[in-house]
């Protein structure tokens, strides 16, 4: 039996044609099963009467006004309350879904409870600017809300976790959305263009996104409160994401604690990276932490790696320029990985011990990767840490067919599913993270 959505928009300084224009999607959706609560915040009744002319007697459309200036909290409890599906969908009022998006999301939440997909952007009557995201990533998601608008997950989680919190203006979604992670839900997504997100101002003013990044800053520190990491957080100066520095003892009186790995022909930059490194190591749920290489002739070796079905590890961003950010900041932010370089890394002790080393007759790039599939298959974090700057020059690691052959055989099940940290639109091999 199918599932039953509700779909909320919070309707508030609403322009009529694009608002229209998000009605017309939802009337063609392929999905039977669904019901649309309007929420509306604006002083006159044009959104009321839209509604009313495109779903004429349609018994599942419910318009409420609601208080004017109580926010996107407000409403979406108000939403929530009112809701009868066993689904929440959390639909921007000017934004359209793509006619199978329900049937998407009714398939996903077979095996999640919350559920995200890829979103391009409306501009005029122009479909651009894909935004092709990995699935879940912890480290990623304290530095940037990458996830998007477009948010699906079941009511009765609402139910467990607590409402929206009205205090928070521009990202109560993401506070709920960390407090159900906390509560271990299964956070699934769609590697599909299903939602398309309507750009309405060209720019948003600089005062604006400073306000909006602070408010990030608080909901992540505040989630890393609750699972007892201390840490600052605060806006980069160009106001593109957060900086988050993890506060640890200092890595000397700690040694017992890690591995470090230090290939002889490659030069660190700083003096300060095994402190940063194990700022991050010491997390719980991290086994491993890793850096970022550049050739000497400004370009990056890798940024991590990325597997592909086919069991080779593949450098990521490789070639790239290392003045760039890198496809949707992946150079230059911190984030979940399936691997590192060996050249430098540095690995929890325990875990190492726990996953019995390095595996034997591997070579090449091999010997790294089974060892963080490893690490992640009991349960640790692989972190790439990019403010961590290794030189090293070009240079051959490939792994060879009898080595190959033993990956595919130990993580066939895996390497089938694909690289979780990519996204499987994006292409693979050593173009990666590149839009054609």
């Amino acid at each position: 039996m199918a599932a039953k959505f509700t779909i909320l928009i919070r309707a508030f300084g609403t322009n009529p044609m694009f608002y229209r224009d998000c009605l017309e999607s939802l009337n063609a959706l392929n999905y039977p099963d669904w019901e649309l609560i309007v929420l509306d915040e604006n002083p006159g009744m044009d959104v009321q009467w839209i509604t009313s002319e495109m779903f004429p007697e349609e018994s599942r459309v419910i318009y409420r006004k609601v208080k004017n200036k109580h926010g996107l909290s407000y409403a979406y409890n108000i939403g929530v309350h009112f809701a009868s599906g066993e689904y929440i969908v959390l639909l921007g009022q000017h934004d359209r879904l793509s006619i199978n998006t329900l049937d998407e999301l009714d398939e996903a939440l077979k095996n999640a409870d919350v559920v995200y997909s890829d979103h391009d952007e409306l501009i005029e009557s122009n479909r651009m600017n894909p935004h092709f995201k990995p699935d879940y990533n912890e480290e990623l998601l304290r530095h940037i809300p990458y996830i998007g608008k477009f948010i699906c997950f079941r009511k009765n989680l609402y139910m467990k976790v607590g409402e929206f919190h009205e205090k928070l203006e521009f990202y109560p979604v993401y506070d709920f959305l960390f407090r159900l992670k906390e509560n271990k839900v299964r956070i699934g997504h769609i590697p599909a263009l299903l939602y398309h997100e309507r750009v309405v101002d060209e720019a948003v003013p600089k005062e604006i996104r400073a306000k909006m990044l602070r408010e990030y800053a608080t909901v992540v520190l505040a989630h890393l409160k609750r699972i007892g990491l201390e840490a600052s957080v605060s806006p980069d100066k160009k106001l593109r994401f957060l900086n988050v520095s993890y506060d640890a003892p200092t890595y000397k009186n700690h040694r017992d604690e890690y591995l470090f790995l230090h290939d002889k022909n490659v030069r660190i930059r700083g003096k300060k990276y095994l402190q940063r490194m194990y700022e991050v190591l010491s997390q719980p749920d991290v086994g491993i932490v890793g850096a970022r290489f550049l050739h000497y002739d400004f370009t990056v070796d890798n940024c991590g790696y990325i597997f592909g079905r086919e069991g080779i590890a593949y450098p990521a961003c490789y070639n790239q320029s290392v003045f760039s950010e890198g496809y949707e900041y992946r150079a230059i932010l911190p984030q979940d990985v399936s691997m590192v370089d060996v050249g430098c890394a540095m690995i929890d002790s325990k875990l190492y011990r726990h996953v019995g080393g390095f595996g034997a007759n591997l070579d090449g790039r091999d010997i790294m990767l089974d060892f963080c599939l490893k690490a992640q298959a009991a349960g640790r974090r692989v972190v790439f840490l990019p403010d961590v700057v290794c030189y090293r020059k070009l240079t051959e690691n490939i792994s060879t067919s009898s080595s190959n052959s033993l990956i595919m055989e130990r993580w066939h099940d895996k390497l089938k599913i694909g690289d979780s940290f990519y996204n499987e639109n994006l292409p693979v091999g050593l173009d990666n993270y590149q839009l054609y």
